[in-house]
């Protein structure tokens, strides 16, 4: 007994861990090839390998190329098979233990060799999966690890990037262990004096004697302090894998939710006699939830109205590697923004997000996948899904359960088999698992009503299978471009009572139904299905101010998920105007030709900059009060314009026009006001009532002066705020900011081992430091000291520039540099245009 205790009090104090976990992300190469015996023979020598550290996105560091298959759906980026390959030297604490690789994603198709012998795969490219590589490596020499990844093209209706975009980890236990992510930690009931909590621990012994082994957890809070500990004493026969649940008690618990993101840490360990065997550590958050079709959707007995943006995985000008400075970034902005929600679109979400959201407080409905069955491009997670659902479902729950910013998962985006009775089947089994592995969240399903009754309405309504307008021709029944040539008629389906009777059974298997673009469904489903809860899972921009207004109506409807709270990469030009009378598009259908790569439709831009639209949400939300002013591009003046149903404004925030001078242009004012009151240079040009083409907006067709233009917002009669844009001086001047994790300018500093990166932001500006979005300037960026630049460029949808080149022309005058260090010392990042120059210094420890 004393043994026991002693042990006890050694896991308690932290005094004992044998668990070995560590990254497993440097000295990598990478070489574009399949990786086959027959090509390494009878290929040639190809291109020698790269030396890269991860994580890596192959795609982008390839010249994009106006003749690629996927054209605008990947941006033109050029996809291909690659080979990566590392060496593993494992030494004596290796042996006789079990020894495992996590990889957090490889897009796709990855097969994992050690040593030359197959040691398993993975198809789904935003999967994290893990592999027991025991039985294949040796201890004390270099072990070879080989990761081919097949990238069939086209592969997915976006820029899905390429290789091992995230994380990998090596993990060494001992025989007796904690499964990998084994640990779930419950709520099992709350209130304001206590709380229980269930830690579940999924305990494996690998060993072919049984073994008498105590399991422990300790639970502390932010500051440190233990708020509640216990321990069992456990018999586990041989080779078995068991789950064991604890119960402990929090008292007077600190809850979670976006507004107080209170997070507690565990530690659970397994312990033989006086040794620890295992230990892991996390994060949880103490919360409660709630869904009726009265109150809708309660967090710790509040009712929590959704404001909800989708995004896409890629970060601008890194492409698809994830680091946590990108992962906070944006979550810190959309917070900022008065986003408390997104959605991963389409598919898991990273590790580093979710800890970003947990941190910042950002509701998360997590997205299995964009595909089952039916496939939507030739060589989609749909060839792989009938086989890897379980297996990618189980490593989702694994890798979100014991965060609290995740409150739902849906199980799929736009899946045409919901209008199926038969297809409609895999729902309920994916719905079925979530349950079963996770019945602490909430399940739902994007649906696009559209898509589900395709083959109906094919046989009612021209077009509706997407015929484009201009060409006749079908592209493939590409969802994107079926909305949009269908326009208004698009509308009008989606209220369609048989197309909700054909989603019928589908909509029966989730907690929550998701509608993309069906906002004429709201009401009718109240009356049709009293019990149904809705939320808007995908929805346009330019509509918000309709939704929100049915969605404080209706308690049944949650929430709004616009498209897009971020631009992306792919889906070239869905957000983009094309001006005159004859806009055809030469790429028929809706997307926009080379050298366009970003789909231009995301609230904020490729960089995470705020553009219009935001200020325009945030009142619609109640969130603002001070009107803003955007101006329309005066070179488009009095030209007709075409955009898509994802198109909010071309206008941005600039009064720099001097080459329009005596010219008209077009002034937007965003107000929740009556009327605004427009003033160039002081002298009124007219007031206007808010509220056409959309609530709080006014436009003023006026003449350009440079100087100031100014707007002031009225409501019954009084004076409620003003804003004003000025005219940048010609002095033209760099100044550049650098951001990481740990601070922001002489804050800011780097990890030595390149775990992480820091942004390095530069802006035109005048004397005044005031933004010159119009002033362009090609900047060339250098850096000395232990650094590189890992991506550099604009938020510019349209360009031909590389994210690897190292001139880039600045667009709405900013530019960005990702630099990550690879070694300690001080990196100097200098930016240069003519003879204008800035620079940073980051140190990296």
């Amino acid at each position: 007994m004393k043994k026991v205790l002693k042990a006890f009090r050694n896991i308690m104090a932290g005094k004992e861990k044998h668990m070995i976990k560590r990254l497993l992300n440097q000295g990598w190469t990478v070489q574009a090839g399949d990786g086959g015996g027959l090509s390494a023979l009878f290929g040639g020598p190809g291109e020698p390998p790269k030396p890269v550290n991860l994580p890596h996105d192959h795609l982008v560091e390839i010249p994009r190329n106006p003749q690629e298959p996927n054209g605008p759906g990947n941006g033109f980026f050029h996809e291909e098979d690659m080979v990566y390959e590392t060496t593993l030297q494992l030494e004596k604490e290796a042996e006789d233990k079990r020894i495992w690789l996590e990889f957090e994603a490889v897009y796709q198709n990855a097969f994992v060799y050690v040593n030359n012998a197959f040691a398993g795969k993975c198809a789904y490219g935003y999967s994290n999966f893990y592999l027991d590589i025991t039985d294949f490596v040796k201890i004390g020499q270099a072990n070879a690890i080989k990761v081919i990844v097949k990238d069939g093209v086209p592969s997915g209706r976006w820029y899905t990037g390429g290789g091992i975009f995230r994380d990998v980890h090596l993990m060494i236990a001992e025989p007796t262990h904690i499964a990998p992510d084994g640990v779930f930690v419950k709520t099992e009931s709350v209130d304001d004096q206590i709380a229980e909590i269930a830690v579940c621990t999924e305990v494996v012994n690998d060993d072919k004697t049984m073994k008498s082994i105590l399991l422990s957890a300790k639970l502390t809070d932010e500051a440190g302090k233990t708020v509640a500990e216990g321990n069992m004493p456990i018999t586990i026969r041989g080779h078995v894998t068991d789950t064991y649940k604890l119960r402990l008690f929090v008292k007077n618990p600190k809850l979670w939710d976006a507004e107080h993101p209170n997070l507690y840490h565990y530690e659970v360990s397994v312990c033989e006699k006086e040794t620890v065997l295992d230990t892991e550590t996390g994060t949880f958050g103490i919360r409660k939830m709630q869904l009726d079709p009265v109150h809708g959707l309660r967090i710790n007995g509040k009712t929590v109205k959704l404001r909800g943006g989708c995004i896409h995985h890629d970060n601008g000008v890194i492409g698809t590697k994830e680091f946590t400075l990108a992962a906070e970034e944006r979550v810190k902005t959309l917070k900022s923004i008065g986003f408390n929600a997104i959605r991963s679109s389409h598919y898991p979400m990273s590790r580093k997000l979710l800890a970003a959201c947990d941190k910042y407080g950002m509701y998360v409905m997590d997205e299995y996948a964009d595909v089952w069955t039916s496939s939507k491009v030739a060589y989609d997670y749909s060839m792989h899904m009938t086989e890897w659902w379980e297996h990618d479902v189980a490593n989702m729950i694994r890798k979100d359960k014991n965060h609290p910013c995740v409150i739902m998962y849906s199980i799929g985006n736009e899946i045409p088999e919901v209008g199926n009775s038969i297809d409609s089947g895999w729902g309920k089994k994916l719905a079925d698992r979530i349950r079963a592995l996770d019945p602490t969240r909430y399940v739902t399903n994007s649906m696009n009503l559209l898509l589900a009754g395709m083959d109906m309405l094919s046989k009612m309504a021209p077009g509706a299978q997407g015929q484009d307008q201009n060409t006749g021709e079908q592209p493939s029944g590409e969802i994107n471009s079926m909305m949009s040539n269908m326009g208004d008629m698009m509308a009008q389906l989606m209220q369609s009572p048989m197309l909700a009777k054909m989603t019928e059974e589908a909509a029966s298997q989730v907690d929550i139904v998701g509608y993309n673009y069906a906002l004429g469904r709201y009401e009718p489903e109240g009356v049709e299905y009293p019990n149904r809860i809705l939320v808007g899972s995908e929805t346009n921009s330019p509509d918000l101010d309709k939704n929100w207004e049915v969605v404080e109506k209706l308690p049944y409807v949650i929430g709004d998920f616009d498209w897009t709270a971020w631009d992306y990469l792919g889906e070239n030009g869905i957000g983009g105007y094309v001006y005159g009378d004859d806009c055809t598009n030469p790429m028929g259908a809706m997307y926009a030709p080379y050298p366009w790569k970003a789909a231009y439709c995301g609230d904020v831009n490729l960089l995470g900059d705020r553009r219009p639209v935001t200020y325009w949400r945030e009142m619609i939300w109640g969130m603002r009060t001070a009107p803003y002013i955007a101006v329309q591009p005066p070179k488009h003046y009095g030209e007709t314009k075409h955009g898509s149903q994802w198109c909010f404004s071309d206008a941005y925030r600039s009064w720099n026009h001097k080459d329009y001078a005596g010219k008209g242009i077009v002034v937007e004012v965003y107000a929740p006001a009556d009327e605004i009151e427009l003033f160039i240079n002081g002298k009124s040009v007219g007031k206007k009532k808010t509220g056409e083409p959309h609530k709080y907006m006014a436009t003023f067709d006026v003449t350009y002066e440079t100087g100031q233009v100014e707007a002031v917002a009225y409501k019954d009669g009084m004076e409620i705020g003003r804003d004003i844009l000025s005219t940048a001086g010609d002095e033209v001047h760099l100044t550049a900011e650098v951001k990481t994790t740990a601070g922001v300018g002489a804050d800011a500093k780097l990890p030595a081992d390149g775990t992480d990166i820091a942004y390095v932001d530069v802006a035109v500006v005048d004397a005044h430091g005031i933004l010159n979005m119009d002033e362009t300037q090609r900047v060339a960026v250098s850096i000395e000291g232990p650094g590189e630049v890992i991506g550099y460029g604009s938020a510019n949808p349209v360009s031909e520039e590389n994210y690897y080149d190292t001139e880039a022309m600045t667009y709405e005058g900013r530019i960005r540099a990702a630099v990550r260090a690879n070694g300690t010392g001080k990196i100097k990042v200098t930016f240069t245009a003519g003879d204008k120059n800035c620079s940073v210094t980051i140190p990296a420890e």
